[in-house]
């Protein structure tokens, strides 16, 4: 064992020059670049955006309705309708309006284009036994803005009066006043009984 050692330790010395002494062939130096890496295919083009959509006309918007406040009921306010029974030709029918109130009352209404223009009393005029509308007629007409003014004092009245003219026949008669009442101006509505006439 003791001469195994140093013959191995005189071969590993040796194996340099044993080396030496072959004929390996030379390795040539690499004169070549390195590869370069591929380049990456092109992404494809970005397709065009199509034209904007010319805009598409729109409809004038309506204009906005005008909503009046529901007229109001009076407390203590009554109305009485009055007409002959029979007439003939031209006649006035007045609306009376009995002010119950501790404080005198002021009622006041414009021209309405459904009435031919007329102010207060506003009537509807029913032919007996047709129910159809002789009046009004259902023409609208443009009206000047000026306001009819009544005072009713506490416990007293104020009276609207209208003429109208009616071809012969049977008829009933509504009417009512809408317009304004009391120093706030509320919108009021006041209707009364309907009456009968007979027209010659």
């Amino acid at each position: 064992m003791n001469k195994v050692l140093p013959l191995l330790f005189l071969g590993v010395l040796m194996l340099p020059a044993a080396l030496a002494q072959t004929n390996l062939p030379e390795i040539p130096p690499v004169n070549q670049p390195l590869p370069i890496p591929a380049q990456p295919a092109p992404l494809p083009p970005i397709p065009a955006q199509p034209a904007p959509l010319p805009p598409i006309p729109t409809q004038p918007s309506p204009p906005p309705t005008l909503i009046l406040p529901a007229p109001v009921i009076l407390d203590k306010v009554g109305a009485t309708l009055s007409a002959p029974r029979t007439v003939s030709g031209e006649f006035t029918l007045s609306l009376s309006l009995k002010n119950d109130q501790a404080a005198a009352l002021d009622f006041s209404a414009g021209r309405d284009s459904e009435q031919n223009c007329a102010a207060a009393p506003s009537l509807r005029v029913l032919q007996v036994g047709t129910r159809a509308v002789i009046y009004p007629t259902g023409e609208k007409r443009i009206c000047t803005q000026e306001q009819q003014i009544q005072t009713a004092p506490a416990g007293g009245s104020a009276t609207f009066t209208r003429t109208l003219t009616l071809p012969a026949g049977e008829y009933m008669v509504e009417g009512w006043f809408q317009g304004f009442a009391g120093k706030a101006g509320q919108q009021v509505k006041v209707s009364a009984q309907p009456v009968r006439i007979s027209v010659k």
